[in-house]
């Protein structure tokens, strides 16, 4: 695979500087994610040979999340699949890489990509949110995303917004539309609403009770869903260390979409069984019959 990069990389070395930088100037970020996501050339790669700097990325803005599929574009850049492996369990999202290893888009993958195109609902201003202690009020996406950033910037710690509901939104469509939410959960569902069901990327569920490992070395024990967000959210609360994936304890069942399902003993059969079973853009599923049990 090495050798197979190393010749890649040589291809790209005939090019002059000017024609390697200007796929970037020409293109933005969106259309170099979908030109990575079309590439009937992409080819899988091994974790070691993604960009330090994208791997860095991962770890920092998605320390839940377990690295299931890395590919490559020779063209365009990076395609990095990966799965939830602690609050949203079995879900799935990818994430994109320029060649230099800069992430492209925003936090959810292919979904961010779908919304730059038809962002589903705006918010209607003013807004009021607490972050932290303090209370803030903003007109526009502008001011929200400045008191975001300087709540950032003053504590190093990426905070959601504590909504002042009630709230409303504005969907977007032929005709426009307003709907008032009155809670977290309302606001997770219009999102939801928007993603729509063909879009839906849970591949399995845990079999419960289950157990993580967190990243002070205490044991977390879940015995249904809304157990594990319930714990999970109130450990990273209080937890003021480094964030890291927790660790689930081996063996666990995952109970797959159809109702069958697979007991894994170690992280590796956890990465395969992605891949084995899980659904990809499409509705495509990788691998022939899958290893569930």
């Amino acid at each position: 695979m090495k050798k197979l990069l190393l010749v890649f990389g040589l291809i790209f070395l005939v090019n002059s500087c000017d024609d390697n930088m200007s796929y970037k100037q020409e293109m933005s970020d969106m259309q170099l994610i979908e030109a990575i996501a079309s590439d009937p050339n992409k080819f899988e790669i091994d974790e070691v040979d993604v960009p330090a700097m994208s791997l860095f990325s991962i770890g920092e803005e998605y320390y839940d999340y377990m690295m299931y599929k890395a590919e490559i574009s020779p063209e365009y850049g990076y395609q990095i699949s990966l799965g939830d492996m602690a609050l949203d369990a079995g879900d799935m999202t990818e994430i994109f890489f320029s060649k230099d290893g800069r992430k492209l888009g925003g936090r959810d993958g292919m979904d961010e990509r779908k919304r730059h195109k038809k962002r589903c609902f705006k918010f209607v201003f003013p807004l009021t949110f607490n972050l932290g202690e303090t209370s803030h009020t903003v007109n526009d996406y502008e001011e929200f995303h400045a008191a975001m950033k300087a709540h950032y910037e003053a504590t190093g710690v990426k905070e959601k917004p504590a909504f002042a509901y009630p709230i409303q939104i504005e969907f977007r469509g032929e005709d426009t539309e307003t709907a008032t939410i009155n809670s977290d959960d309302e606001l997770k569902e219009a999102f939801q609403a928007c993603r729509g069901e063909q879009d839906d990327k849970k591949c399995f569920t845990f079999g419960f009770p289950v157990s993580f490992t967190m990243p002070d070395g205490s044991v977390l024990t879940a015995e249904d869903e809304e157990d594990l967000e319930a714990k999970m959210q109130a450990f990273y609360e209080s937890y003021e260390g480094k964030k890291k994936r927790p660790r689930v304890i081996f063996p666990v069942e995952l109970i797959f979409e159809d109702g069958s399902s697979l007991t894994v003993n170690s992280v590796e059969e956890m990465r395969q069984a992605w891949k084995d079973n899980c659904k990809r853009d499409g509705g495509d599923e990788t691998g022939s019959g899958g290893t569930r049990g």
